[in-house]
């Protein structure tokens, strides 16, 4: 892995590790949520936030409004009874005199530049459409006109996932998604002693519009790698294996949100650390979240230049040919051409059938006796006289030898092997240049989980020891290859090269003299 750290930007770069630290004041175990929601308004999304009351959701929206330069904020519990005046202002009676249907927005949602909507799923058909048009197109219909909103992002809350299909748009709004726990039994200590810090940053470390617009616009000239293409193929294949749907549009978000990801941290490339985001936007229900999990920390070590199963495929199709070449047997000829048999006894012959006497199941020989029956018996019981033997016509067996093969043959196979060799080569010193680059990378980048990188070492470790078992079976391949039978000119050549290089030597010698 090339170092591809960017050095420009470092002032936004420890400007958001300080609005990180300052979200995470004061609170315990949402390290997690607070980078997701982060992030997402960096990119421009939405987060949902999946969990029981009293779980710090709320105020992690308050402090994503914190970190923001004059940001309005707006917040909002729904119930089934929630009219779209409440989210969205009151009608304006002096607009409805003129026969006109507008609504005064001033310190409502469309009105906002961050929002907290609890219990988002409880919204009913009159706000749904006006709802799904702001989140995604940023726009809000008032009147007969479509107005632009200054909406960053909405951080949205529910104590249960969504029932019903005409609430799964509004759920793929939501790029990032976050089940919230409650505190473990380790910090509940610190719960209890916890005192009231509050997230207060200061102005000069808050960040403005136009910084969100030049972080967008920059991130989309960050170029996403084979590798990254290559695991999110993974990911989907875990997803239809599991029938977990994701639509289309989430994966151009997801794309972008990597690019984000890396930008902020300081790459001009996506790398495979910034898809740390993938599980955190593909789960449809909290418990698949582990399941992607893991398939991220086995895909870490993907490779879009090199696919272990193509690989091993091609090994098994070469081993094949080696077995093949190795297994094949000729006729054995004798100096003038012609075929070569052997005789019952092993001696050799020219002759492709014989005649022998015949022998029983026993290996026995057989004769006939007097009543010209086949016995075992050589002497007959009657008559000083012995059986005479029982002789039939019967094949040879041909005397069978290894195929030698052309010096070309061999130069091809060898050729074929050594290509896959030098496939798993690469491959093997890009993993170990992977590892060289893990601690200077978490070192380096914003957003990924300071605990995954042991897992992430040790899965590309374990990438690299399987390869270096593919290349041990790759050489051995072309190790069985050189050493296959070599056609007695091609030997009797390489001896006449040896035996004129012996005589130029000489010679040079004489002159030398």
């Amino acid at each position: 892995m090339k170092n591809n750290i960017i050095a420009s930007l470092p002032d936004r770069k420890k400007k958001i590790a300080k609005l990180i630290g300052e979200m995470n004041r004061g609170l315990l175990e949402r390290t997690e949520q607070v980078k997701l929601i982060l992030l997402a308004a960096l990119a421009g999304e939405h987060v949902l936030l999946l969990g029981p009351p009293g779980t710090a959701k709320s105020e992690l929206a308050k402090r994503l409004k914190s970190v923001f330069v004059e940001a309005n904020y707006f917040e909002r519990l729904l119930t089934r009874f929630s009219v779209p005046e409440e989210v969205f202002g009151p009608l304006s009676i002096q607009a409805l005199e003129q026969d006109q249907y507008k609504r005064l927005t001033s310190g409502y949602l469309p009105e906002a530049s961050v929002a907290f909507i609890d219990e988002i799923f409880k919204a009913n058909s009159a706000i749904l459409n006006s709802l799904l048009t702001l989140l995604n197109e940023r726009q809000f219909d008032n009147g007969n006109r479509r107005y632009p909103v200054p909406l960053i992002s909405v951080v949205a809350a529910s104590n249960e996932l969504p029932e019903g299909e005409e609430l799964d748009a509004l759920y793929d709004r939501f790029m990032l998604r976050s089940f919230v726990h409650p505190v473990s039994d380790s910090s509940f200590t610190g719960l209890l002693t916890l005192g009231n810090e509050t997230c207060d940053p200061d102005l000069s470390t808050r960040l403005k519009i136009e910084d969100l617009a030049q972080v967008q616009q920059l991130a989309e000239k960050v170029e996403l790698t084979p590798d990254v293409i290559e695991l999110c193929n993974e990911f989907r294949r875990y997803l239809q294996q599991e029938s977990i749907y994701v639509s289309d549009r989430r994966w151009r978000k997801l794309v972008k949100l990597m690019k984000v990801s890396a930008f902020t941290s300081g790459f001009n490339q996506v790398s495979n650390y910034d898809a740390w985001i993938l599980p955190h936007c593909l789960w449809q229900q909290p418990k698949q979240l582990e399941g992607l999990q893991q398939v991220y920390e086995k895909a870490i070590a993907v490779s879009g230049d090199f696919s272990v199963d193509r690989v091993k495929k091609l090994m098994v199709a070469w081993e094949s040919k080696l077995k093949e070449d190795s297994n094949a047997r000729r006729q054995k000829m004798n100096a003038d051409g012609k075929l070569l048999y052997k005789t019952p006894n092993g001696k050799q012959t020219t002759n492709s059938t014989g005649r022998y006497q015949k022998t029983n199941s026993d290996g026995e020989k057989l004769y006939l006796n007097e009543n010209h029956s086949e016995t075992t018996d050589e002497k007959r019981w009657s008559y000083d006289q012995k059986n005479k033997p029982v002789m039939i016509d019967r094949p040879n067996d041909p005397i069978m030898e290894p195929i030698q093969y052309s010096a070309s043959h061999i130069q091809e196979r060898v050729y074929g092997a050594a290509s896959i060799k030098k496939e798993i080569e690469n491959h093997i010193e890009r993993l170990s240049g992977k590892l060289e680059m893990v601690d200077q990378v978490f070192a380096e980048h914003l957003w990924i989980n300071p605990a995954l990188m042991p897992v992430i070492t040790a899965n590309i470790s374990k990438a690299k020891d399987h390869t270096e078992t593919l290349l041990q079976s790759a050489e051995a391949l072309i190790n069985g290859f050189e050493n296959l039978p070599v056609e007695d000119s091609v030997l009797e050549a390489l001896a006449a090269e040896d035996d004129d290089a012996a005589e130029d030597d000489v010679m040079e010698g004489e002159l030398c003299d």
